[in-house]
């Protein structure tokens, strides 16, 4: 059987477990598969299914994205896409509803390490969009992220509260892709790009003093600062979204330019505290000026959506997730997002396209030099200028 011939069966079998979905009135189904597109960890297929509702008389066409993890096996090892689809497949198994803000997931299978399945709604056909700019993202995009992320946190906690044994149930089957299974080259990435501002800062007549600390601390930004932060602390802990990036929101403009925003890809989908989330998103997708003059509102905003949310479900507590406990929560972790900024803001502006066989290459010097230099001094200076509002913001006391 040819390599076309595999595709076919096994469209074929993925496709009919989707058509099941659609119950027994349907009539004369049919669908069409587009050509596949590679994306970091997945091979993604748009497909579009149609069909007539026989209780209706109404012909149906449905758009679907199937998501399979990436055929190149040393390149599922590095992205632990194995792990990602498993926590991807539990999200939508065990945590996601049908009622809530989340695309349709029609058909799910676990079959590792290349073999799994996801096959979820298309939600551009309901009229959401990515955020048009991977970078520097408008005030009233990020607003509606924040909101977003605020409702999420919140159904964490609410299922913590309420149903306590199936939450904990969930937490204990997620699986780390990013930092459990952490091979040498990431770490090395992690701490060598991580002490770029500091450079920058240093080549500027700088504080001396600020910057021996900073670089002492950052060239362990690893363990020092992430694996720190990722760490669960109670009561605060909730499940996070753990890649909370515009590449992973979708948006939609509502009445009087009011934007609402829903999360997708759920492979690093974890439990940790609220600042995982919201110190990568204001890093890694606000610019330094919107997140200076707004960054207060922005936090309202979180917490506004979040006391929202915990009201309705009857479980809000308004000492344990009070304003001021979720501002000293992201001071305490809030160069998590500045690390993770460190390493991958070259990529969202542009400046760095990197290819599967650099990221295979991460351990050798001379990558990491290339890496740390792209963008130069435009680059550099955001970092050095988002360090020094973390340090304005009280998120370095206690690590300096």
């Amino acid at each position: 059987m040819s390599q076309s011939d595999d595709f076919q069966e096994w469209i074929k079998t993925v496709m009919s477990k989707v058509i099941e979905t659609f119950g027994p009135d349907i009539e004369g189904p049919r669908y069409e598969v587009d050509e596949p597109s590679d994306v970091l960890m997945s091979t993604m297929y748009y497909a579009c299914v149609k069909f007539k509702n026989k209780l209706t008389g109404r012909n149906e066409e449905h758009s679907i994205i199937l998501k399979r993890p990436i055929q190149m096996e040393v390149w599922r090892q590095m992205s632990g896409s194995e792990h990602q689809f498993h926590n991807e497949i539990l999200f939508y198994r065990k945590y996601a509803r049908a009622e809530e803000h989340f695309p349709r997931c029609f058909y799910v299978d676990e079959k590792p390490p290349a073999d799994s399945i996801v096959a979820l709604e298309n939600v551009t056909k309901r009229g959401y969009y990515p955020c048009p700019r991977k970078f520097n993202a408008p005030l009233e995009y990020t607003l509606a992220a924040i909101r977003e992320i605020g409702r999420f946190h919140g159904k964490g906690y609410a299922m913590k509260e309420l149903q306590r044994e199936n939450f904990f149930d969930i937490v204990g089957q997620l699986q780390d892709s990013r930092y459990g299974r952490i091979v040498d080259e990431f770490k090395l990435l992690i701490n060598t790009q991580a002490t770029r501002a500091v450079d920058y800062l240093r080549g500027h007549d700088h504080d001396v003093t600020f910057c021996d600390k900073a670089e002492a601390l950052l060239s362990n930004a690893f363990d020092e600062v992430m694996m720190k932060t990722i760490k669960p602390s109670e009561p605060l802990s909730t499940l996070c979204h753990g890649d909370f990036a515009l590449g992973n929101i979708l948006f939609k403009e509502e009445n009087a330019g009011r934007y609402s925003a829903m999360l997708i890809d759920f492979g690093l989908f974890r439990y940790s505290t609220p600042v995982v989330d919201l110190s990568t998103y204001l890093c890694l997708c606000c610019s330094n000026e919107i997140r200076r003059a707004k960054f207060s509102e922005i936090m309202q905003a979180y917490h506004d959506a979040l006391k929202s949310y915990l009201q309705d479900a009857g479980v809000w507590n308004a000492e344990k997730y009070s304003y001021d406990v979720l501002l000293d929560n992201f001071k305490s972790g809030g160069l998590f997002g500045f690390a993770i900024a460190s390493f991958f803001l070259p990529e969202l502006t542009g400046h760095c396209q990197t290819n599967q066989q650099e990221i295979l290459d991460w351990g050798s010097e001379a990558s990491l030099k290339f890496l740390k230099e792209k963008g130069g001094d435009e680059i550099s200076k955001i970092l050095a200028d988002m360090l020094l509002h973390l340090k304005d913001l009280d998120c370095l006391k206690n690590f300096l």
